[in-house]
């Protein structure tokens, strides 16, 4: 991401979130927002040009999902990838 903007960031989440969604092996992600200060604090080189971004998350409710956790990775990873050589 060229340059790094909360612009970007949040353009690059909802991005994965809807690809994740489509094709022979969708991934249900979801997004949460983080504010600028809270997102540059942790993320420095980021510049804040906007008072937000959605930020990717997932969350596995119970217990016999741990064994999903790879998967799920796995796919977020290729997602994002994906998304990197465009």
């Amino acid at each position: 991401m060229d340059p790094a903007t909360l612009t970007a960031v949040d353009m690059a989440s909802a991005r994965v979130l809807a690809d994740g969604k489509s094709g022979p092996d969708p991934v249900f992600l979801s997004t949460s927002k983080a504010d600028s200060e809270a997102f540059t604090a942790r993320h420095p080189k980021v510049t804040a040009d906007a008072e937000d971004a959605r930020i990717l998350r997932s969350v596995l409710m119970k217990p016999e999902s741990e064994h999903y956790v790879e998967r799920l990775h796995d796919r977020g990873e290729r997602l994002t990838r994906a998304l990197a050589k465009e």
